[in-house]
């Protein structure tokens, strides 16, 4: 019924429950209110507050386990949602743990759990009338006792329920002794023969909502070590995936946790893990589907790589070459699961960061393997992008490509590796080739930064890009898709490095490349003064070779042509205008040095004069007291030159 008729029927009903004398009907009249449960449509929560204080424990119990019934329903929940229920329930459970008490205790909890479910109104008050604490201190009870499992995880969801209303409610749980009964519970469960699963999995969602509210909540050793050890004895999917959830959530914030966790095998314990749960998937044992088998695999995957990345985890794991977690980081660089051989690479490419195992790594040829590795995955993609049926998608593709680059690229870093590299003659060769038919622009990131790794030290390297007019191409457009910063950035950089390492007589294919020569002068108002001076060091060494020893007409003109076209004379303005204060005197040094020698050319003197770079000059002289005599002198020599560039 609808409007007033259904207001008096409430009020009939809660009028009928009042008038009742009888305990054995007022007991009927509450067994009926239960078994209706969430559908009992009448709001009788006057009468409730009333029953719950009555001297017949029955009574008692039935109005408790009414409230509980009627509280599942999520419309009718914030009616019951009143501190004359909750506390009276509250006060029951700080009498003292007993056999006899079971059933009313357990009613208790239920109905707690059920009143908190969704409703802050009732989390504020369980907040407000120490109910926590009331509920911690049961909790420290049940331990004592082994009859008292039920009431456990009864205490423990309502917990639950609780926190997962935010922040102010999660910790609170900390404050009141709860994170640390969470470790005894964990610590009791493992020493049985048999997990109580439920139990285990709800403990672990408190810990896990409480790191969710507060991302940088740290657990104690204990508590991390206690979760290793449920993810070594379980066999439970959903409980591997709650243990791996929480150790993610702390490595990802605390260090000292990754470095707790390699103490402690726990990147081997989930390398294993990650075997046996993926040959039972593949046996099909397991209950669980494709999907959630997945995710799991990515979530202990990445646990593996994040560990790696603690800078006390590392050697640990390493262990001079023979640790269990880098021996089986390589064996996974054979394995047919994508997921794995992506781990394996990026754990290699997070070894790869120490030169000490960069060159170790070498000697064992593991660069070859990535190399190999990337031109299988890059041939594929190719493939793929020609109509051919891959079995895999193409995101996976670019991420074995992305993820090899990036190990090819920190092996590369150490000057021996280079050299070797070098002297096999296969890496440049395979990077050139690939490179314009790249079309990720991570992918593209991390060939184009390998590249320049390669090309550092190396002349013969170096040659072979500055005459690949396909390769100049690629790192060409890349350089100029200012969308993707990752390959934008890398591109000027691996142009400006090949410059600088080849010999003069070798740059003719860049200056015939459109864009190669724009890059530069783009470069130039990087927000970076490495990369600034970078550019300017190579524009100053094209400038003197085809400026000073010119060899055609044709270079200069093509050099000069495409310095005007690039605004080379706007960028410098807006190179030293943004940078007067902080620009280092070494790269103040470089820059008069380019502009005295392109000042030489009435072509760009002229534009330097139209853009006012002398302009600029002035005022970066006027602004830095850090320059010598000598620098002042020879600013103030292009400053008067530019300025009369239009006469």
């Amino acid at each position: 019924m609808d409007g007033p008729s259904a207001k008096k029927s409430t009020s009939f009903e809660t009028l009928v429950i009042q008038n009742i004398n009888n305990v054995n009907d007022l007991k009927a009249k509450l067994n009926e209110i239960i078994a209706a449960g969430k559908n009992y449509e009448f709001d009788v929560s006057s009468c409730l507050k009333s029953l719950l204080k009555s001297k017949d424990e029955s009574i008692v119990l039935l109005s408790v386990q009414a409230v509980s019934e009627v509280a599942k329903c999520e419309d009718k929940r914030e009616t019951y949602a009143q501190k004359e229920i909750i506390e009276p329930i509250l006060s029951i459970l700080t009498k003292e743990l007993c056999i006899a008490k079971f059933e009313l205790t357990k009613q208790c909890l239920r109905a707690l759990g059920n009143l908190c479910c969704d409703c802050d109104v009732s989390r504020k008050i369980m907040l407000e009338n120490n109910g926590v604490q009331i509920l911690n201190n049961l909790l420290t009870n049940t331990l004592k006792v082994t009859e008292f499992d039920e009431i456990q995880i009864l205490i423990c969801k309502t917990l639950l329920n609780y926190a997962i209303g935010g922040q102010e409610f999660s910790d609170s749980l900390d404050k009141c002794g709860v994170v640390e009964n969470c470790k005894n519970v964990l610590i009791a469960e493992l020493k049985k023969d048999d997990m109580n699963d439920d139990l285990v999995s709800t403990v672990l969602l408190i810990l896990s909502v409480i790191n969710d509210n507060a991302p940088e909540f740290l657990y104690s050793d204990e508590i991390n070590v206690a979760v290793l050890k449920v993810l070594k004895e379980t066999t439970n999917v959903e409980l591997s995936e709650l243990c791996l959830e929480h150790l993610h959530s702390q490595v990802r914030e605390h260090d000292t946790v990754k470095t707790l966790l390699a103490k402690e095998g726990g990147a081997q314990l989930v390398c294993v893990r990650l075997n046996h749960l993926l040959q039972r998937h593949e046996a099909g044992e397991l209950s669980a589907d494709d999907s959630q088998v997945e995710g799991i695999v990515k979530q202990a995957c990445y646990l593996v790589i994040l560990i790696l990345t603690g800078d006390e985890a590392m050697p640990i794991l390493y262990k001079d070459g023979v640790g269990e977690v880098y021996l089986t980081m390589v064996k996974w660089l054979d394995s047919p699961n994508h997921h794995l051989l992506g781990t394996a690479l990026l754990a290699i490419g997070n070894f790869a960061r120490q030169d000490d195992y960069c060159i170790q790594m070498m000697n064992d040829k593991i660069f070859d393997k990535l190399l190999d590795i990337f031109e299988v995955y890059h041939n594929l993609s190719i493939k793929q992008n020609s109509g051919e049926t891959i079995p895999l998608e193409k995101s996976t593709l670019n991420q074995i490509q992305h993820a090899s680059l990036s190990a090819i690229r920190n092996l590369s870093v150490p000057v021996a590796n280079k050299r070797v590299s070098a002297v096999q003659g296969r890496a440049a060769p395979l990077l050139i080739k690939c490179l314009p038919n790249v079309d990720d622009h991570h992918v593209a990131y991390k060939l184009l930064a390998a590249l320049r790794m390669l090309v550092d030290g190396q002349e013969g390297v170096a040659r072979l890009v500055s005459s690949n007019k396909a390769a100049l191409g690629a790192i060409s457009r890349w350089g100029s898709a200012g969308e993707h910063a990752g390959a934008a950035g890398e591109a000027p950089r691996l142009l400006a490095w090949t410059v600088r390492h080849v010999a003069s007589e070798r740059h003719g294919d860049m200056l015939q490349v459109e864009g190669c020569i724009l890059n530069l002068v783009n470069m130039l108002i990087a927000p970076h003064s490495v990369m600034q001076n970078e550019a300017i060091l190579a524009l100053t060494l094209l400038a003197i070779e085809i400026l000073n020893y010119k060899h055609t007409d044709e270079y200069e003109k093509n050099f000069i042509t495409h310095l005007i076209e690039s605004e080379i004379g706007k960028h410098l303005s807006v190179l030293i205008e943004t940078n007067c204060a902080k620009m280092p005197v070494e790269v103040a040094e470089n820059l008069l040095a380019f502009l005295d020698v392109t000042s030489k050319c009435e072509t760009i003197l002229r534009d330097y004069n139209k853009t006012k770079v002398h302009n600029g000059l002035q005022k970066l002289v006027d602004t830095r007291k850090d320059f010598s005599e000598e620098l002042r002198t020879c600013a103030f020599d292009i400053i008067k030159k530019i300025s009369e560039g239009s006469e």
